[in-house]
């Protein structure tokens, strides 16, 4: 039977398959019977931790009659893999065809060591309890819609895009890219998802620029590609450091320096060599603009950041992430260069639910930030496996509402494939996602 036709399974992994592993089967067991066929091992396991059958009894699910064991007792292949252990994930067996996903939840016993009495001890295991309860509501919808991807598979998206952008670079924005290759199109502009009547300074007043940022990036490096204002949402300080993954023409960049000021700096990077040659030309409109000189901008895939382990304060994106063919590399990557205390401060395109398979499978679609898109549930998850807290996401399909054009001929194909009476808006939705590294 076909993945699609049955439960996913799942096998939830720890060092000892006593506690956490355990409490994800049980939850599994108890709430999503029909989307996730669970079990739980360990690589070491010793038993079953008589406080977290305590804990779960007293929510009302019994884990008394599961063992401890390993993986390869179970004698099933995985189509997912998440570890639940708080550290020490890259240790874990490898399993061939299944996609790993991390997420580290508190070790109960640890927390409680100090406890005097079973009593005192049981509020870390509830506490870890109910956050496990809470990942496994939403895990099925997050995990289901997306199918691992082959190197190779990977490899020609990421040419598909980086052909696409290069065109846009070349042609100095997206609407005009379009209009060389002979494509009918309405005013110059548009959002990361398609033209619209907007030319790029009207875009980024709508979304949130103000007059005053837009005038410290250089005309030429708002080429109408945004979806929102990261530099707003991150709050930046005097001083930091920032990442920006795909920074395009440096408009985001150049907006982020100007706040950052001469004691900060700011890291552009991109995997189109016509974006950061066209980003490395407007640093002199900046500098002539602002007196900085702390913007620079590195070529690199965001998947395989060229920046150092713990050396960045700030990571920002728009509408950059959901291009990625392995978008939980990229948290990944995110995670390792971000300082202890670090903040990330996206605007991305997120789906509110599956998009029909004929706009998935739509290149045009895909250079315009739609295809790629994954549930708003995933991001939540591939940022929590990646190691990241404080995960907050805010939705806003209103900017879908605002940024479409009947005209335009991608968003004719993808309402054509829409079910009748439903709108973009129903499906991708604009989305702010902050969180924190906290160790």
């Amino acid at each position: 039977m076909a993945a699609a036709e049955r439960p996913l399974r799942v096998l939830f992994l720890c060092t000892g398959n006593s506690c956490r592993s355990q409490m994800a089967e049980g939850w599994a067991h108890a709430l999503k019977p029909r989307e996730i066929q669970a079990y739980s091992a360990g690589t070491n396991p010793h038993g079953l931790n008589p406080l977290a059958v305590r804990a779960m009894r007293e929510a009302g699910v019994d884990i008394s009659t599961h063992r401890s064991r390993r993986p390869e007792e179970i004698g099933v292949d995985f189509d997912v893999v998440v570890t639940v252990c708080d550290s020490a994930h890259e240790s874990c067996p490898v399993f061939a065809g299944a996609r790993i996903v991390h997420v580290g939840f508190d070790d109960p016993p640890r927390l409680a060591k100090g406890a005097a009495s079973d009593e005192e001890a049981m509020p870390h295991y509830r506490r870890v309890r109910d956050e496990i309860r809470a990942f496994i509501e939403r895990l099925p919808g997050a995990i289901a819609p997306v199918a691992a991807r082959s190197a190779a598979e990977q490899d020609a998206l990421r040419g598909q895009v980086r052909d696409g952008y290069a065109e846009i670079a070349r042609a100095g924005g997206w609407s005009e890219a379009k209009a060389a290759a002979g494509q009918a199109c309405c005013a110059p502009g548009g959002g990361c998802c398609g033209p619209a009547t907007f030319t790029p300074a009207e875009l980024a007043q709508a979304i949130g620029y103000s007059q005053r940022e837009l005038s410290f990036a250089p005309e030429e490096a708002n080429m109408g590609l945004s979806c929102g204002n990261p530099t707003a949402i991150a709050s930046l300080c005097a001083g930091e450091t920032v990442l920006d993954l795909g920074a395009g023409g440096g408009f985001d960049c150049f907006i982020a320096g100007a706040k950052v000021g001469a004691s900060g700096r700011v890291i552009g990077v991109d995997m189109t060599p016509e974006m950061v040659t066209k980003a490395r030309r407007n640093i002199e409109g900046y500098t002539k603009q602002t007196r900085l000189a702390n913007v620079e901008f590195r070529l690199g895939e965001i998947e395989h950041l060229p920046v150092a382990d713990a050396s960045v304060d700030v990571v920002i994106s728009n509408c950059v992430l959901n291009l990625s063919p392995d978008k939980q590399q990229v948290w990944r990557e995110i995670a390792r260069v971000l300082k202890p205390g670090g903040r990330v401060a996206v605007s991305d395109l997120a789906l509110l639910k599956p998009l029909p398979d004929a706009v998935r499978a739509d290149v045009e679609a895909l250079v315009g930030c739609v295809a790629g898109a994954v549930l708003v549930d995933e991001t939540r998850v591939q940022a929590a496996a990646a190691g990241l807290s404080d995960i907050a996401l805010r939705s806003k399909p209103e900017y879908i509402d605002a940024m479409t054009n009947w005209e335009d001929p991608l968003y004719r194909k993808i309402v054509a494939t829409l079910p009748a009476g439903s709108k973009p808006s129903d499906y991708i939705t604009s989305l702010d996602v902050t969180a924190v590294r906290r160790d």
